[in-house]
């Protein structure tokens, strides 16, 4: 890859908003920069809680309610908070039918569509789908209804979730990301050397990436934000 190209890897999973949130963020930051011919985005599995059972689901703010011990009536609070603070972003949180899932077979299907280019925009619609949309992607046939959305062959994604390709793919980035120490998402790795651990103030996404850009190399230049805890914590 070339000097002028900034690699940035994200680690992630769909049932985590501020993850949409830290998207568009790098995505506000990327178009403010006039750089999308300079970035290149790496999508990375990671899962919250992979012990949710599979082919089920639950209201997002009962599952945290129920995990976190906390009043329903908090979690709906801090729900409609971040929905207003999402709109800035053209975010429309629909929390009240957003269905909690285990995401393995989106992420299998996201690191599949990175052999044909399309893992950005899959990634963006399931999370569309499941925060404003309220679809419920424990079930393969919504899953795939997905998948088609975007152009992608769902015959083939079929024969994915059946055979349960990419399993180790996503074991492998869930592994890496562990080694590295990090415990919550998003994690955004830039350049293999700067870090934004959480949906950071915009200005240190467009300050990490004009730095980036400019091909300097800042050692322990880091920064927390909002981010989820496999705990439940979304902070």
């Amino acid at each position: 890859m070339s000097k002028d190209k900034v690699t940035v890897e994200i680690w992630s999973d769909v049932v985590c908003p501020y993850c949409l949130v830290g998207k568009r963020k790098l995505e506000q930051a990327i178009a403010k920069m006039n750089a999308q011919e300079q970035v290149h985005v790496v999508w990375h599995s990671f899962q919250l809680d992979p012990d949710f059972p599979m082919n089920f689901s639950m209201p997002v703010a009962h599952y945290l309610a129920d995990k976190k011990g906390i009043p329903l009536d908090s979690i709906i609070s801090m729900q409609d908070q971040l929905a207003h603070n999402g709109k800035t972003y053209g975010i429309d949180f629909q929390f009240g039918k957003s269905l909690s899932f285990n995401t393995l077979n989106v992420h299998r299907l996201i690191q599949w569509s990175k052999t044909v280019g399309k893992s950005n925009d899959l990634k963006e619609a399931f999370m569309v789908a499941l925060y404003t949309d309220g679809v419920d992607l424990s079930k393969s046939e919504n899953i795939l209804k997905v998948v088609g959305n975007i152009g992608l062959d769902t015959a083939k994604a079929k024969e994915v979730l059946e055979n349960n390709e990419f399993k180790i793919e996503v074991e492998q980035d869930i592994d890496q990301l562990k080694k590295m120490g990090v415990r919550g998402v998003p994690f955004f790795l830039i350049n293999k050397e700067m870090k934004i651990s959480g949906a950071q103030d915009d200005t240190i996404f467009e300050n990490i990436l004009s730095t980036a850009l400019k091909n300097t190399k800042k050692e322990n230049n880091s920064a927390n934000g909002d981010f989820c805890l496999p705990d439940g914590d979304c902070d």
